[in-house]
């Protein structure tokens, strides 16, 4: 499941230019696109509008630096990454200059930080977040809409990391203080309850994850629109939860409905459509149409290239799905290479410890076990649960898949005793999780 979630930019106050200047109808145009999810159309018009204003304005920082802004929260969303860090590079060292402006700044910060989490680069990311945050709470005070904003970012910065706990807490606040803020209908209280219900997906609660998706689903649908890409970003991350419960059909209507949505925003080749498509590939290899996931995979890794680079998280997801293609197709030599490509990306950016790490290393120990090489897939699958107990908790259902393959590997190895107690701890999670499900779950 990845994502990029562009709402959680922040604007510039519109500074009036002079008569005869037509930049704010441009600007604004373009701000109520943004908001529609016509990202091509406001990138249109936000260019439209910069380049009246160095025309005619070029002495004004306010309008200047609020042109930049706006341009650079729409290549972002189109995902041109480069093309946005140095607009908002640019646009932060407007502010900065005699006489500087802390709550301009601040805002610029939380954008650039939004792009820096996306590009995998977490410590400036939260650098740049808690600048932000801490400027808009001594300035607007918690319950400005703007901290909301950067406490929200901050949330989703530590999902990226894989700090599951932080995150909990933290947009737990948000949504609390969000409904508080803002009502309990509103957009930006979807926002935040669908990333915290990504959060309980990642640490195993499925039911409390997929009734939180639905609920901000329905938000997001009554206020903004069901064809707006926030939509599509949570039809995406349900799929997951669909597809893990091996609902297949619907899971595969949500990511069809999602392209949509990302294909009308963004073109053919709109950033956010490698996340369905990547999606859809998990969900063909589960109906074993291998050449079809092949297919989506590889066009997903197209699209995350250009956007991101070869070393991205989100291109070892990827690399990791491939190889699972191709393992079901007994291509077993690319697929061994695959993963360890995506092993090796991970903990790149995330270190020895992250689920993407241990998903990757579990495929491996897979491949490794049906090809008979033992003593690997054991190291590998230790690894595997080592992580999982650390990140994840030791309830997690991925947890229990591994010891359960885990203990079969024990039993091909003759180790009963190890495998035994693998199993019992597998069971006991699955019953955990079992009656966890069946109980009422407090908000």
């Amino acid at each position: 499941m990845h994502k990029f979630l562009v709402s959680g930019l922040l604007l510039m106050p519109l500074v009036w230019g002079g008569p005869g200047q037509d930049w704010e109808s441009k600007n604004n145009a373009g701000r109520l696109a943004f908001q529609q999810g016509r990202y091509q159309d406001a990138e249109a018009l936000h260019r439209q509008a910069f380049d009246i204003v160095r025309r005619d304005l070029p002495n004004n920082r306010a309008a200047l630096a609020t042109c930049i802004n706006d341009l650079a929260g729409a290549e972002a969303a189109l995902g041109k990454a480069k093309e946005a860090e140095q607009l908002y590079r640019q646009a932060l060292s407007l502010w900065m200059q005699d006489p500087p402006n802390e709550e301009a700044q601040a805002r610029i910060s939380n954008n650039l930080g939004v792009l820096l989490r996306v590009t995998a680069r977490y410590d400036e990311a939260e650098k740049m977040t808690r600048f932000a945050l801490e400027i808009h709470e001594r300035i607007l005070g918690p319950q400005s809409p703007d901290t909301l904003v950067a406490l929200h970012n901050l949330g989703e910065l530590y999902v990226a990391e894989g700090r599951f706990k932080d995150a909990e807490a933290t947009l737990s606040a948000t949504v609390s203080r969000r409904q508080k803020a803002l009502g309990r209908e509103s957009a930006a209280t979807a926002l935040s309850i669908a990333a915290l219900g990504e959060v309980y997906w990642k640490l195993g609660n499925v039911k409390r994850s997929k009734e939180l998706l639905h609920a901000a689903l329905r938000i997001t649908e009554k206020t903004l629109s069901p064809t707006h890409p926030r939509v599509a970003v949570i039809l995406n991350n349900l799929s997951s939860i669909y597809s893990a419960q091996h609902n297949y059909k619907e899971s595969e209507e949500m990511l069809v409905r999602a392209i949509a949505i990302w294909e009308r925003a963004g073109g053919p080749n709109a950033p956010d459509l490698a996340a369905a498509l990547s999606n859809l590939a998990t969900v063909s290899i589960a109906r074993h149409r291998y050449d079809q996931a092949i297919q989506y995979e590889k066009r997903a890794l197209a699209i995350d290239r250009v956007r991101y680079g070869d070393e991205h998280p989100v291109v070892a997801i990827e690399l990791d799905n491939l190889g699972t293609a191709l393992f079901g197709k007994h291509d077993y030599d690319q697929a061994e290479s695959l993963f360890k490509q995506a092993t090796a990306i991970s903990e790149k950016n995330y270190g020895t410890n992250h689920p993407d790490v241990a998903d990757a290393l579990s495929n491996l120990a897979g491949l490794h076990q049906t090809e008979g090489r033992y003593a690997e897939a054991a190291t590998e699958y230790r690894r595997a649960i080592a992580i999982r107990e650390s990140s994840q908790g030791v309830n997690h259902p991925r947890l229990a898949a591994d010891l359960s393959s885990y203990a079969r590997l024990m039993r091909t190895m003759r180790n009963f005793a190890e495998a035994e107690k693998a199993d019992v701890r597998a069971l006991g999670i699955q019953v955990r999780n079992s009656l966890k499900a069946g109980s009422a779950i407090p908000n």
